[in-house]
């Protein structure tokens, strides 16, 4: 048990950095395209391309309608069900695709956007056409983590090729989704291209039995994705029906570098999902020993993005979006602890999924959308942009407070207070140091933020460094 467990843990994180190099080459390609974008657009039209995105987004949520972390966790769990759930699920997505599409025109043509604003809008929706087809979670559940880092890069570099060599004039604002949409389908055409090398054709007689038990089981985790995307996009949305203009712009651009930082905590979580759903059928030890460990190493990486980010947060948005989005610092210093937030409430969220508990999470996630569709209602009217901000952030600490008690009450007691304390101590001393250095250049402060915090990790919990390489080397 001991050695399958350190193999395991070997497999855990050569699959994470696998997934980082992969996630850190698209992220460097996907800020590149949309810093583009934002200068050559300025912040009145470029918050029209992110009001367009973070609805699209939303939508694909009804699209995913949680098949693909159903059918994640099916397959890790029995390996031979691969095709009979690729089949059905990418039939039943596209499906849903198009009721989502048809939801999307509704909105657009009913909203008080204008003609252009909405014709961004529709030509977005075609990629979720796209997404219908993307098999990632297919991979996820078969710990084959290389075909979907190859995948994200490969949609993100063809993106950004794609922005930077035909979009050089605000006037091709309309050409932006297609070129997504493009990226995507190359995506889609290279999974189904690996997937028929490993298991054959695609091809199966539809059972309507099976699919309905699918989308059965796939609902609560659906309405919960649902619920967790009214809280990550709801403000974007909601600053453009409310105010729109520049101030979309410029909480977008602030909010486009977190969810794109937030892509990690998600890609962490999707390669550590199958090893949750494993110690579903084992002990709680298991359990408590997998989350413990992992709740000792996010802690330290959580705390250190929520304080670096909040003093860095000038020198970074003038380095991606230049002197027109100075307004976007403020929104960034508050919505950069989503990261944080993000780091260490993940634990829970998936513990509830793979335990089989997902009404539990859907009921969390339904408290937390309510709660963020009061107060985007109440801040942004009163305070605009910060408002927003601080309206999601609200609405995600109170989600990670009633999961964290869920898991609790219903599956076993997961502690994370412990693991935060020291990160603290040393986050503050970092944020102390920095503040009184003369320091605006961007690389220089990052430079030395990782020095001071690598030395903090060095006094205050030195055993992290053997803890690492005994799970990765299995050392004793």
């Amino acid at each position: 048990m001991e050695a399958n467990r350190q193999t395991g843990s070997r497999k855990l994180i050569f699959n994470f950095i696998l997934l980082s190099g992969g996630e850190g080459l698209s992220k460097v390609f996907g800020f590149v395209a949309f810093a583009h974008l934002a200068r050559i657009f300025g912040p009145d039209l470029y918050g029209d391309i992110e009001f367009a995105i973070a609805l699209t987004l939303f939508f694909n949520l009804l699209v995913e309608g949680g098949l693909g972390l159903l059918g994640a966790r099916e397959i890790a769990k029995n390996q031979q069900v691969a095709t009979q759930m690729a089949f059905h699920i990418v039939l039943m997505r596209c499906l849903l695709a198009v009721f989502s599409f048809m939801g999307l025109l509704a909105f657009a043509y009913l909203s008080n956007k204008s003609a252009l604003e909405r014709q961004i809008v529709v030509l977005y929706g075609l990629t979720l056409f796209g997404s219908a087809g993307l098999l990632h979670w297919v991979f996820q559940g078969l710990d084959k983590m290389k075909w979907v880092a190859i995948g994200t890069v490969m949609r993100w570099s063809a993106f950004a090729a794609g922005v930077i060599f035909f979009i050089q004039d605000p006037r091709l604002v309309w050409l932006v989704p297609l070129v997504e949409a493009g990226a995507i389908l190359l995506v889609v055409c290279f999974h189904f291209s690996v997937f028929c090398r490993l298991f054959g054709r695609l091809k199966r007689t539809f059972d309507f039995q099976f699919a309905r038990n699918l989308f059965l089981q796939a609902l609560p985790i659906g309405l919960t994705q649902m619920m967790w995307g009214m809280k990550i996009y709801l403000p974007t949305i909601m600053l453009g029906l409310l105010v729109g203009g520049e101030e979309v712009g410029w909480f977008g651009a602030s909010n486009r570098i977190v969810v794109a930082l937030h892509t990690f905590a998600w890609m962490y979580f999707f390669n550590l999902y199958p090893s949750f759903s494993r110690c579903a059928k084992e002990s709680f030890e298991s359990l408590n020993s997998l989350t413990g460990k992992s709740l000792e190493i996010t802690s330290w990486s959580a705390i250190f993005i929520g304080a670096f980010g909040t003093v860095a947060a000038e020198p970074l948005i003038k380095v991606i979006y230049g002197p027109q989005y100075d307004e976007a610092v403020t929104v960034f210093r508050v919505l950069v602890w989503l990261l944080t937030f993000a780091l260490i409430s993940g634990h829970y969220m998936y513990i509830l999924i793979a335990y089989n508990k997902q009404w539990l999470e859907l009921m969390s996630a339904t408290i937390g959308a309510a709660a963020s569709i009061i107060l985007n209602l109440v801040l942004i009217t009163r305070f605009g942009l910060i408002g927003a901000a601080w309206a999601v952030l609200c609405a995600e600490a109170l989600v990670w407070g009633l999961n964290f008690l869920f898991v609790r009450r219903w599956i076993t007691p997961v502690p994370f207070l412990k693991h935060l304390i020291k990160p603290l101590v040393a986050g503050s001393i970092m944020v102390g140091a920095l503040q009184f250095m003369p320091i605006s250049n961007l690389w220089v402060l990052c430079g030395v933020g990782v020095v001071l915090y690598a030395l903090m990790i060095l006094i205050l919990q030195p055993r992290m460094i053997t803890d690492v390489r005994s799970v990765m080397f299995g050392n004793q």
